[in-house]
């Protein structure tokens, strides 16, 4: 297998960008996959977000391209704005050596301009689905040039509800096209959407080696459902950090969570579908300017996300995916920074439990709030007892009483001591 960029044969100008961004040698994703895909097969690429698939799917398209024309030739969708921003950045980047113009489109802004950006002529476009939708629908975009089309994150833009446009979109498309699907994961939807519009294709698994940073103390804190947001406030009482951000599972979710956060005192922002993209925006520059201590936000919202100095990841609820467990934590203890992260687990969550603790090879340790009254009939050991996981012990290293942080940077009123009574007095 290659060693390096130099082995794939790859157009000069692309070697160049390679070298300007100190890329070397390929990761895992793109050793295997851009000699398939410059072999033209379809590929099933199954790898998480920051293993470089970008990349692997990016430098094969401009390395075969014949840039000009007009109308796209490569199609990359993304479930979100954040997404297609970030792989519109890497092929100017990329593209930029051979000449290829790309144009990036999504929804919950105005379309003129991307309407006229599309009318100047595009070589690689990169869309959210219903945007893409509507301008081929609105015959805004042809099709008709395309033979490279690109599912990014597929998982996630069926988890969305995006499947009747995807379906809608991949009909449209010509038949001669080379497709591409990456995902996370590659079961149910995935697996079926794959098989009705990819050919022969060929797979890739690569598995993420699913680690936590050493950076980062992270614990599963079992709870009685009920009990989940009281125990919250207690956590963000005693830690006091200063930007914390909560995953919650769904958008509905996200606005209440956010909305008990704020009768407890303090200053929330929510991140979910259910914003508009303007108030998005708004939303997460306050949050990076410190306006608000708290951000809570679905899986998708956070996608893209981009903040180095977050000092607590709060699980609300245990993903669904234990790979999604190393991405959500894998928020903190960034840029030489410690962070902590903290998983809220009910006795339903057992199963997932157990699928992250495979995920990673070892039991994540579980940990309590010392005096919390988890409202179980034996007390503390109820606590245990509640996700029917052992209680914490002194093998499980992270797993202690959540604590007062010296030199805490945390703003609280908010600041005052005196408000951690209220996380066991109050349901």
């Amino acid at each position: 297998m290659p060693t390096d960029f130099e082995s794939f044969g790859l157009r000069p100008e692309l070697g160049r960008a390679l070298a300007e961004a100190g890329y070397v040698e390929p990761t895992p994703i793109q050793e295997r996959a851009i000699p398939a895909l410059l072999s033209g097969r379809d590929l099933i690429g199954v790898a998480q977000t920051g293993t470089g698939k970008t990349l692997a799917f990016l430098l094969p398209i401009f390395h075969r391209m014949a840039v000009g024309g007009g109308d796209p030739q490569a199609v990359v969708i993304c479930p979100t704005r954040e997404l297609a921003l970030q792989v519109a950045g890497e092929a100017e980047r990329f593209g930029r050596g051979v000449g290829a113009r790309t144009v990036v489109a999504y929804g919950g802004t105005s379309s003129g301009d991307q309407k006229q950006a599309l009318a100047r002529g595009c070589d690689l476009l990169v869309a959210t689905p219903g945007r893409l939708l509507d301008f081929v629908t609105s015959a805004w975009l042809s099709f008709r040039k395309v033979r490279w089309l690109v599912l990014d994150e597929a998982d996630r833009m069926l988890d969305m509800g995006f499947i009747r446009d995807i379906d809608a979109i991949l009909r449209k498309a010509p038949m001669s096209r080379q497709t591409m699907l990456f995902s996370a994961t590659f079961e149910g939807e995935v697996k079926e959407l794959a098989g009705r519009y990819l050919f022969d294709p060929e797979t890739v698994r690569i598995d993420a080696g699913a680690r936590v940073k050493e950076s980062v103390e992270h614990a599963i804190y079992p709870v009685p459902e009920r009990r989940k947001v009281d125990l919250l406030l207690r956590i963000l009482d005693l830690d006091r950090p200063s930007k914390t951000l909560i995953f919650s599972a769904t958008r509905e979710g996200t606005s209440e969570l956010a909305r008990r956060l704020r009768s407890g005192g303090h200053e929330v922002a929510s991140l979910s579908s259910l914003l508009s993209q303007a108030n998005r925006e708004r939303a997460l520059a306050a949050f990076r300017r410190g306006e608000f201590d708290v951000l809570v936000a679905t899986d998708v919202a956070a996608r893209g996300l981009d903040i180095t100095d977050i000092d607590l990841v709060v699980n609300f609820d245990v993903p669904m995916h234990p790979e999604d467990y190393v991405h959500r934590i894998g928020r903190t203890g960034r840029a030489a920074r410690a962070g902590k992260a903290v998983t809220l687990a009910t006795p339903d969550d057992g199963r997932r439990l157990a699928r992250i603790d495979h995920l990673l090879g070892h039991r994540v340790p579980r940990a309590e709030v010392e005096g919390f009254d988890y409202g179980t009939a034996h007390g503390r050991r109820g606590a245990g007892a509640a996700s029917g996981a052992p209680e914490a012990s002194a093998g499980d290293g992270a797993a202690r009483p959540a604590r007062r942080r010296r030199g805490s940077r945390g703003k609280g009123p908010r600041g005052k001591p005196g408000r951690s009574s209220r996380g066991s007095g109050r349901r």
